[in-house]
């Protein structure tokens, strides 16, 4: 639909009012041409009710009289305007005419009823048919009947000007009211739009507030329900809005965190590897030893640069969702595996252990092994050797919440850990596998257990990188954890009170496996890509 250009300059407030008045004219103008037509057809039947009674009185008098009834005040005709014609023609086309009038009526001329010459004249209207007729600026109403005692058709003709009059009175009135009627309520309306809208100018100057910076700015949501939904909406976009620019805020911080991090961890191998080359160049290093010294830290500073870049090529992957190498991974038996590696480290550490036994999930064993050995690595970069660590492995119903208090790697960090794989996004599994590594060392606080799986952080910002790394352990076990459809956690009951890491998986049960008694079992196994499959057995997962 195509607007006038006039029409879409204007304000809401004035194309309101615009249709208001235009509805109210148009509303008020069809009332009173209903009321005009109305009155005009009662007065008018009134006349045709005046014709018909008295028609055959007015033929007898013009014929007796012959036309001489000027002054007809004493005859029966008393129910006749002034001003009434009655013209009566014989059979033979002679006729006589005459005036029902007073001597003060001023004449009129008579309307034109019949037609051919004089003596041979015929009646040129509509027979038993009231109409009405012109002559000059007066209008009749005309009726002929025929009137066989006189052997002729007479004819009678009222003037309407007294209707025309009460007519006349009636516009006059209606255009005076519907004008007085069509201003007041036109002031009416506009104050009524102008409260109406307030809530709506409210919101505009609002508005205003937010296109000039102030990001806190909101709209009030009082007014009519139209008004307040529409508040509340803006509320909740201005909201999604304020959230998306703090997100966005704290996204560019953390990238140049991230990349002054980088920067920094990468500096620090590539300082002291270009400081030995320079010395071996300038021929510093003379004996044999200061040679071997220099080569075994330059491959000690590469090796460390080189997992570090590794583990940032390993993230990347992660967000990027690149697809694992998936099969059947005993859990169990790679729980056991690490713990047998991590005692090999680190004889004088007390391990215990308690793991369910035949714990299978569908995973990338490469990238669970990871898992499990940062998780032991972290133990060991921040607890007392001599410590003790309980390692455990147990399966429970899909659901499941975590231990209270705990922040699971989806909280408070911001971090996205890429997605879940796309084949294990198709299980449909009712048992969950949770992995857990409790320490007793110095514990984490609130504060630190928000951002412990934050990219490049570490919860002792003093502690020296040759003891504790780059701070990328616990982001991998988060993200490996998310790219096959679990969650990583961490709790610490506080600090000096030591604190648990953890991972829940979705457990997974081949055919010929019986189920755990934890949940029923199901006859419908999950539908997995034959691509991806590896070995003789068809998949299902936690039922």
């Amino acid at each position: 639909m195509i607007k006038p250009r006039w029409l879409s300059g204007l304000s809401l407030r004035y194309r309101l009012l615009l249709i208001t008045l235009a509805s109210l004219i148009v509303g008020i103008a069809a009332i009173d041409i209903a009321t005009v037509t109305a009155l005009r057809s009662f007065l008018i039947s009134r006349v045709d009710t005046q014709l018909e009674s008295n028609v055959a009185p007015a033929a007898r008098l013009v014929v007796l009289r012959g036309g001489d009834v000027g002054n007809f005040g004493s005859a029966p005709l008393l129910a006749l305007p002034s001003g009434t014609f009655g013209e009566f023609v014989f059979a033979n086309g002679s006729s006589i005419t005459g005036e029902f009038s007073s001597a003060q009526t001023p004449t009129l001329l008579p309307p034109n009823v019949t037609s051919g010459f004089i003596g041979n004249q015929k009646v040129s209207i509509p027979i038993n048919r009231a109409i009405t007729l012109h002559q000059g600026d007066t209008a009749f109403r005309v009726i002929a009947e025929p009137y066989a005692a006189y052997n002729g058709t007479m004819v009678l003709a009222i003037p309407l000007n007294s209707v025309a009059d009460t007519i006349g009175r009636l516009e006059l009135a209606e255009l005076l009211v519907s004008a007085g009627v069509i201003l007041g309520l036109g002031v009416l309306a506009t104050a009524s739009i102008r409260l109406g809208l307030s809530p709506l100018e409210r919101m505009r100057s609002q508005a205003r507030e937010v296109t000039v910076g102030d990001a806190t700015a909101k709209v009030d949501s009082y007014g009519p329900a139209e008004v307040r939904t529409l508040a509340e909406s803006l509320n909740t976009m201005l909201e999604r809005l304020q959230l998306a620019l703090l997100d966005s805020q704290t996204s560019q911080e953390r990238l140049r965190q991230f990349i002054a991090d980088v920067s920094h961890e990468l500096r620090t191998p590539l300082t002291s590897i270009k400081g030995y080359a320079d010395l071996y160049l300038r021929g510093a290093l003379s004996d044999e030893n200061g040679v071997s010294v220099a080569m075994g830290r330059i491959s000690s500073e590469s090796t460390r640069m080189a997992a570090l870049i590794e583990d940032l090529l390993l993230l990347a992957r992660m967000d990027q969702n690149r697809p694992l190498s998936l099969s059947p991974v005993d859990l169990s038996g790679l729980v056991s595996q690490g713990i047998m590696d991590a005692q090999a480290v680190e004889p004088e550490r007390q391990f215990e252990s308690s793991v369910s036994e035949g714990v299978l999930v569908l995973g990338d064993q490469h990238r669970l092994t990871q898992v499990l050995a940062n998780l032991l690595a972290n133990v060991r970069t921040h607890t007392p050797a001599g410590s003790q660590v309980l390692i455990k492995l147990e399966c429970l119903p899909k659901g499941t919440p975590l231990p209270v208090g705990s922040r699971s790697a989806r909280d408070g960090s911001g971090d996205a850990f890429g997605g879940v794989d796309e084949t294990i996004s198709m299980l449909d599994y009712s048992e969950i596998t949770r992995l857990t590594v409790t320490d007793s060392g110095p514990g984490l606080e609130p504060a630190q257990l928000d951002r412990v799986f934050e990219r490049f952080y570490r919860s002792d910002e003093s502690r020296s990188r040759a003891r504790g790394g780059a701070g990328l352990g616990l982001a991998l076990v988060a993200a490996i954890a998310r790219s096959h459809g679990g969650v990583a956690w961490a709790f610490s009951p506080g600090e000096g009170e030591g604190a648990t890491f953890g991972i829940d998986l979705p457990r997974l049960v081949l055919d010929e496996e019986e189920p755990s008694e934890v949940a029923p079992a199901s006859d419908t196994p999950s539908k997995l890509p034959a691509k991806r499959a590896q070995g003789g057995s068809r998949w299902r997962a936690g039922r």
